[in-house]
């Protein structure tokens, strides 16, 4: 079994690299084309909104169905597939909407410093890219569906294969299409990935909406306090873009291609190294297996972490010495293109966010071992607090050191929530490793449930 797992997660990773390394092709590739500046500053601001709905409320949901899924068998997971993707695709479909009319008002308040010209592009391509929420919405419910079956590898392939096709259409038309082209490419690569989940809903089974409605209530309440988490810990980006925007034309899209880097790698270190596991941590905490429990996720931070400081120091090499053997080489200054300042301020970007390369898949761990438990409060509580201290460090780094002084800031909210984090998970898991050393012997290793309330 070990080998199975250890298998799957190097697949899950390739594959995860692949589709990543495409999409931030399609990013460098736009940029590259149309230079850091008031366009592609409107691009990336234009994802505000469906950044938020996707962090706030797809990747919770995300978190509380896989567990809840896996612990159901295939015949109550048929039942309730059709029900719950007809109601999540039309929520969404509400919610798209909705933002859409509001999207003039909402783009002011969160791009304020924009010019007026820049402010208005914002509002178009936040209107264009909002038509992919429906497709995300899908996406998360089918492959959640995908995953209770400890079935990754499609999931990934299907992401995989749009964002190939996203970046072949951006290639063959950006020069004629410009930003707006960027815009829908982003839609499709975003929404196609659900077209090629459909398979996981299988046959309607007759009679499934009150098992949904049951179920759709026991997300919601597992759910409400990753919202308000998530409302607090992954809505960063928002604070970002609101400074950035008093910042000069192109800080927004540096600050963001920069970080775009970063989180995708620690993507696919959780892609490969936690994803795979949550399932098994489920069914661990079922059976009250603590110390097994506590062995898996020991195991695995240990190689996140290690995977990360070693991504750092690639990285590292290829920020410091990559224009000199040639990787890229910085344009012109008014001829479109990066140039070579812009390049600097990159790399000095890079180094200072960091601490999210280095803590993130850490953080990403021991948020999913207390969901896999059924514990949500405790991971809610202690980001909220990283958060909240995050905010007034990009306030204080903003007003220091302008982009660099918000992308220090960065860093230091995630090295925060990775020390609350774990001191919370030694605090959770020492009593009930207690309990198991003083009970029959293999008691919590076995899987054997234990008598003892919980």
């Amino acid at each position: 079994m070990g080998r199975n797992v250890l298998g799957l997660g190097m697949g899950l990773s390739l594959l995860t690299a692949a589709q990543l390394l495409s999409s931030f092709g399609i990013q460098w590739y736009t940029v590259a084309h149309l230079g850091a500046g008031p366009d592609t500053d409107a691009l990336y601001a234009g994802t505000t909104l469906l950044q938020l709905l996707s962090v706030v409320v797809m990747d919770p949901l995300s978190f509380v169905l896989v567990p809840l899924l896996s612990a159901l068998t295939g015949v109550e997971r048929r039942r309730l597939a059709w029900p719950l993707f007809l109601g999540v695709g039309a929520l969404a479909a509400l919610v798209t909407l909705v933002l859409y009319s509001a999207a003039p008002s909402l783009v002011g308040v969160m791009v304020p410093g924009f010019s007026d010209a820049t402010r208005q592009l914002t509002v178009e391509l936040t209107r264009i890219q909002l038509t992919a929420l429906i497709g995300v919405a899908c996406f998360t419910l089918l492959s959640a569906f995908y995953q209770a079956r400890d079935r990754f590898i499609w999931t990934a392939g299907a992401l995989l294969l749009c964002s190939l096709l996203g970046w072949w259409v951006l290639v063959m038309a950006l020069s004629s299409g410009g930003v707006r082209l960027a815009a829908w490419v982003q839609v499709f690569v975003l929404s196609g990935p659900a077209l090629l989940l459909l398979k996981a809903l299988g046959a309607w089974v007759p009679g499934s909406f009150p098992g949904a409605v049951t179920c759709l209530r026991e997300v919601g309440v597992r759910m409400r306090p990753l919202v308000l988490s998530a409302a607090f810990v992954r809505t960063g980006f928002v604070a970002d873009r609101f400074l950035t925007s008093f910042l000069g034309a192109g800080s927004l899209v540096m600050l963001e291609l920069t970080w775009r880097v970063l989180a995708a790698v620690v993507r696919i270190f959780n892609q490969g190294f936690v994803t795979p596991v949550v399932p098994t941590l489920a069914k661990l905490a079922q059976a009250r297996a603590w110390e097994e429990f506590v062995a898996v996720c020991r195991a695995r931070l240990v190689g996140v972490a290690g995977l990360s400081a070693l991504a750092f120091v690639g990285l590292s090499t290829v920020a410091i010495f990559g224009q000199s053997i040639g990787l890229w080489s910085g344009g012109q200054p008014g001829q479109g293109g990066i140039t070579s300042q812009e390049m600097a301020t990159l790399r000095m970007t890079f180094f200072a966010c960091a601490g999210g390369l280095l803590c993130g898949g850490v953080n990403h761990l021991l948020v999913n071992a207390f969901y896999a438990e059924g514990e949500t409060g405790i991971p809610a509580r202690v980001e909220a607090v990283a958060s909240l201290g995050g905010l007034a460090l990009k306030a204080f780094g903003f007003l220091a050191g302008g982009l660099l002084g918000i992308a220090v800031a960065i860093s230091l909210q995630y090295a925060l929530a990775g020390l609350l984090l774990a001191t919370a998970f030694y605090r959770r898991m020492l009593p009930r490793l207690r309990e198991c050393s003083s009970g029959p012997v293999g008691r919590c290793v076995s899987g054997e449930p234990s008598n003892r309330p919980r």
